[in-house]
């Protein structure tokens, strides 16, 4: 199944549910299976997020460093280096709207050379 398919069956649900329609009359309107559980979690994205919310969610994809991303996290890690991974992830989400795993940010510091080690062997921050 195309990604887009997916989304575009989310979608239906989602405007099913605007409209009033119980949960599983929504989901009938979907080409593919959906779970109830995934109905309400794309109703929740599209209030919080728009649409644009309901795209590839998978979190610590590589795709999404993409050069930006990954020139701002070596600039901000060196510029701060206790920071913790999870405060990275959310300003790499505030800034470029992209939801990026703390593991996949780890993998990526320790790719250009920032260990995820700081001061003391505590975990987490941003020492290059």
């Amino acid at each position: 199944m195309v990604q887009g398919d997916r989304r575009r069956a989310k979608l239906r649900v989602v405007d099913g549910l605007r409209h009033g329609l119980p949960c599983r009359e929504a989901l009938k309107l979907a080409d593919v299976p959906l779970s109830e559980r995934t109905a309400y979690r794309a109703l929740k994205v599209v209030r919080t997020r728009g649409e644009e919310g309901l795209g590839d969610g998978r979190h610590g994809h590589p795709h999404k460093l993409t050069a930006p991303v990954r020139e701002w996290l070596v600039e901000y890690c060196r510029g701060a280096p206790d920071t913790p991974s999870r405060v990275v992830q959310a300003e790499i989400e505030g800034r470029f709207r992209v939801a990026v795993s703390i593991s996949q940010i780890n993998r990526t510091r320790r790719a250009l050379g920032i260990t995820s080690r700081g001061v003391g062997g505590k975990s987490g921050s941003c020492i290059d």
